[in-house]
């Protein structure tokens, strides 16, 4: 039993192996592997009084005091930190009066964040993931010249813990981690040998040894990942799907032309890369990225004109049954302006059994050119005659087996996943490394920026005023909720709730409606048809209207309890308004338990409103290790890639990996036995995956 090997080794002990067990570490070789947050040597501390512009910096300095204030639904503690620079930090706490105990005047701490300069002086919003308090001997260490590890830490398993006992870890079982990387690629470029990176990263002498110690270790789980890409790219881009496509422009310009606007340059551009895909032998495997509002959808049926024009099938998944609805009654429409009679038919859990048989056997006997659904889509007794296309949209919403899944209903069928949730591009890379990657990087012309304001809740009577406004002006409204029902464990306001007391009461003049998740298909389809209509002017809501609500009359969003969501699911939210010629608003109502991160999303949010930008900060406040989500490619620790610098590092890997697959496809060489040993230990279960369709 793993943690058996754990409880015995010297320091460790039953209590703190089950501590490390909750941290997911359950034997040696994981705990060699389990890197330190951050390192702090004194090369790397700047002085109060050197900052000059706001940044991340690493600031160590005594507690000289703090102060705490206590507002409605708010308190705050201002601590001031000196160095001896001259100068003081003020580092904020919101709502974690708790924290007061541990702020006595004189203890020593070291603070790794953003440095902002305000009227008031250079301030710090604490966050629990960005400090340490450190002992009289940590410091000395510090200012020795010593170099530091800070781990994540818990009441019984401390810094001193961790360093203590992997020095005795290294002594004994780090000659049994075994090296992978074949030595032709170690000396190409210069790394570290596996056993030389994991000593360093926990006892490094210099930051040139752990810098390079970090690199070492951020490629080797980047190889691994990209190697499971490359095979499965060279596994598609072998197969030849047997499928000829007749590209008639006449078409898709037949329908542009009845689409009453005019399509951007970056559409455009998108069109043609999906058209050269389409007339390869290779089964496309394309990722279309765009922000809220961009376009994307009408892409996709632009995309899938010459497919289904040649006597393939083609299918869309959405996320929810209120987007496929959407999808299905836009295309119609669509299709209905341009004359053109192809049957389009929605296949979602809400048709009855009968109606479903019927439409089952429409579609195995080819009789349906374009199938819009569900997860529905991914029941076994759902066949394709010769499905050639399927469209995923709201990518990230579906995990790894479900796109395969819908992929083997048909043989290579050419495939187009879509979001619009904008991620760098290294990220990019490193989830979608077997994908070509479209971008619609701007919005159609007209659409402006929807205002965005973060409210205390002492200034709801405000935005109720406002709001009341812009409904006698004929416009409509969203609120949302993040809860459906009240609950006695919990002190958000619920829709139910809510959109009844709303009716009674601020809005009792206007017509209240509402939706949520637990509403039926049919009874979510009539909310939605109401509101389009304009016979419901406040719509209350959960989250199901995150994505593919087009409403463009609506031009005000608030949005309850901002703080417990997170900033790409602001963005979506957000993404509802503003899709119409009216200004748009967006109110964020705050309640007085927040984190300080909820605090810095808020300002984000404010600040901007490109999805890009967006997404860049959210990686900066969750990491890389939390937006690659449960793993889907495997056991994979990304806590120490900094996607900000290792670019070239992904790059690389990118490089080597695709070279070795091109050389090895099968890692079986006498070079690459080890990394295929590892490869296959590492994916054991999702090896499966490569050759899904």
């Amino acid at each position: 039993m793993k943690e058996a090997e754990l409880r015995y080794i010297k320091g460790i002990g039953p209590a703190k192996a089950s501590s490390l067990k909750r941290l997911g570490v359950e034997s040696a070789r994981e705990l060699l592997f389990f890197f330190p947050r951050w390192h702090v040597h004194k090369s790397r501390i700047i002085s109060i009084s050197s900052i000059e512009t706001g940044g991340k910096y690493l600031v160590k300095g005594k507690i000289n005091g703090f102060e705490e204030l206590r507002k409605p639904g708010r308190n705050i503690l201002k601590v001031q930190i000196e160095d001896g620079s001259g100068e003081y930090l003020t580092w904020i706490w919101y709502n974690r009066p708790y924290m007061k105990a541990a702020l006595s005047t004189g203890r020593k701490v070291i603070i790794w964040d953003t440095v902002e300069n305000t009227r008031w002086g250079k301030q710090i919003t604490g966050s629990s993931d960005t400090f340490e308090f450190i002992e009289e001997e940590e410091d000395k260490l510090i200012t020795a010249g010593e170099i530091l590890a800070f781990y994540k830490t818990t009441k019984l398993l401390t810094n001193t813990f961790f360093r203590e006992v992997l020095a005795g870890l290294i002594k004994t079982d780090l000659a049994a981690v075994k090296e992978i990387l074949p030595p032709r690629l170690t000396a190409k470029r210069d790394f570290n040998f596996i056993k030389e990176a994991v000593l360093k990263i926990h006892f490094p002498k210099s930051m040139q040894e752990l810098e390079k110690a970090r690199q070492r270790l951020v490629f080797n789980e980047l190889l691994i990942l990209q190697l499971f890409l490359a095979k499965r790219k060279k596994y598609f881009g072998n197969k030849i799907k047997k499928r000829n496509y007749r590209i008639d422009a006449s078409i898709t310009d037949r329908i542009i032309g009845k689409l009453g606007y005019t399509l951007t340059a970056a559409q455009m551009r998108v069109l043609e890369e999906i058209k050269q895909d389409l007339l390869k032998q290779a089964p496309m495997n394309r990722l279309l990225q765009g922000d809220v509002g961009s376009g994307k959808t009408i892409v996709a049926l632009l995309a899938l004109i010459p497919v289904i024009e040649s006597g393939f099938q083609a299918a869309i998944m959405a996320p929810t049954e209120i987007l496929a609805e959407q999808h299905y009654a836009n295309f119609n429409k669509i299709f209905a302006q341009a004359g053109y009679g192809k049957a389009i038919l929605l296949l979602t859990s809400k048709i009855t059994a009968k109606a479903r048989r019927e439409a089952l056997g429409a579609i195995a006997e080819g009789r349906i050119a374009l199938v819009i659904g569900t997860h529905a889509l991914l029941q076994e007794d759902v066949a394709f005659k010769n499905l050639g296309f399927i469209i995923i949209d709201e990518r990230h919403k579906f995990g790894v087996f479900q796109r395969l899944a819908l992929e083997a209903k048909g043989i290579y069928p050419d495939s187009l996943m879509m979001t619009a949730t904008p991620f760098p591009r290294a990220l990019i890379l490193t989830l979608y490394g077997d994908t070509d990657l479209s971008v619609i990087n701007e919005l159609p012309p007209g659409r402006q920026p929807v205002y965005t304001k973060w409210q205390a809740e002492k200034k709801r009577s405000e935005v109720y005023g406002f709001i009341s406004q812009r409904l006698k002006a004929g416009e409509q409204v969203y609120i949302v909720y993040p809860l459906v029902e009240e609950s006695s464990k919990s002190l958000l306001k619920a829709a139910e709730q809510e959109a009844e007391q709303l009716q009674k009461t601020v809005f009792k003049d206007y017509k209240v409606g509402l939706i949520h998740g637990r509403l039926s298909s049919e009874e979510k389809e009539a909310v939605m048809k109401d509101f389009k209509a304009k016979l419901i002017n406040v719509l209350v809501s959960t989250t199901v209207i995150e994505v593919g609500i087009d409403v463009s009359n609506a031009t005000i969003m608030l949005i309850e309890h901002a703080e417990r969501f997170g900033l790409a699911q602001l963005h979506q939210l957000r993404g509802r308004v503003g899709r119409g010629a009216a200004r748009s608003y967006c109110y964020l109502m705050t309640g007085w338990l927040m984190s300080s991160d909820s605090f810095k999303r808020m300002k984000i949010m404010e600040e901007t409103s490109d999805g890009f930008r967006i997404a860049e900060a959210d990686l900066d406040l969750r990491g890389p290790g939390e937006l690659f989500g449960v793993s889907q490619h495997g056991e994979l620790d990304l806590k120490l890639l900094n996607l900000e610098t290792d670019r070239e590092l992904l790059e690389i890997a990118r490089e080597e990996a695709f070279s070795i697959i091109e050389e090895d496809p099968e890692l079986t060489s006498l070079e690459h036995d080890k990394l295929g040993a590892f490869f296959k230990e590492r994916f054991s279960q999702d090896l499966e995956m490569i050759t899904i369709s």
